[in-house]
């Protein structure tokens, strides 16, 4: 149990760093991560109810890489945008994106090591569902912060 619990918190701790660090990268690495999750999410579902009825052949993933190209620009001016138009809204945009991101790379690291959704910390099923969603939480914050200084230094 403390070896699983230990073990746990060093996957955190090096999920915050490689996050942290692919943001420190830049805007551009900021934005490249919401788009990998976006786009991706999006081509997995367009791949298999439009584009299979539209192509056939090699020509349906052609459509994918269009949709991905076109998620990637059209996400991009808007996060541009609206940060500098709207403000307020982009911070809550901006906590939101970074909570289904963070989200997503902590579920999918839990998934490849513990061959669950969410590794086992407590021995109640709803309160260990609860403490991953705090540490989620958490792990945003530094990834909300990070994401705030990045557009605010290149919008200024």
């Amino acid at each position: 149990m403390f070896f699983a619990i230990l073990f746990s918190i060093v996957i955190i701790l090096l999920l915050l760093r490689l996050v942290t660090w692919m943001i420190g990268l830049g805007y551009v690495m900021a934005v490249v991560v919401d788009v990998l999750v976006i786009g991706g999410c999006s081509i997995y579902y367009a791949h298999n109810e439009w584009f299979v009825h539209i192509a056939s052949g090699k020509a349906v993933y052609f459509w994918d890489v269009l949709l991905f190209v076109l998620i990637g620009f059209v996400y991009g001016v808007i996060v541009v945008l609206g940060t500098s138009m709207f403000p307020r809204i982009a911070g809550l945009f901006h906590y939101i994106i970074a909570w289904i991101t963070t989200g997503f790379l902590y579920v999918f690291i839990n998934y490849a090591v513990f061959g669950v959704v969410f590794g086992l910390l407590l021995d109640n099923e709803q309160m260990n569902t609860v403490v991953h969603i705090v540490i989620i939480s958490v792990l945003a914050l530094f990834i909300y912060n990070s994401r705030m200084r990045i557009f605010k230094q290149n919008l200024t």
